[in-house]
């Protein structure tokens, strides 16, 4: 539907299929560029999407003019270097988080062994064992 004013009604979906960009960043650009906006009888709104954005739809979308796949480049000699240093970091805390992970493990066993403690060795760590009752 066009208008005298020179753009066209359109749903939100339309214009974003149309502009190439998500529903949401019309409403929003809408909003901020107080495009004229109503309700059409099937309860639907419409905003007027002025015909110089639509001649040129697509244009400031982010993926405008960008190939779909970009073609497979080789790394620079300074991107390998900081890659071979990431991956050297990467394994020196591999292996401080094993060890870290082992003394804890031995930090809990040890743990475990001294809140429960044999029994009697209370009564022999104060002097109250066997063998202290028949020298006094």
């Amino acid at each position: 539907m066009t208008d005298e004013a020179g753009g066209e009604w359109m749903t939100y979906a339309e214009a974003a299929a149309r502009l190439g960009i998500k529903p949401e960043s019309v409403k929003r650009r809408a909003r901020s560029r107080k495009w004229p906006r109503r309700v059409g009888n099937d309860g639907a709104a419409r905003v007027l999407v002025p015909r110089e954005r639509l001649d040129g739809a697509g244009e400031d979308a982010p993926e405008a003019g960008l190939p779909a796949v970009l073609p497979p480049q080789a790394p620079d000699a300074a991107t390998l270097e900081r890659a071979i240093r990431a991956e050297a970091r990467a394994d020196s805390a591999e292996a401080m988080l094993k060890e870290a992970r082992d003394d804890r493990d031995r930090w809990r066993a040890m743990a475990e062994r001294l809140s429960h403690p044999e029994p009697g060795i209370i009564a022999r760590l104060l002097g109250l064992g066997r063998g202290r009752r028949g020298r006094d």
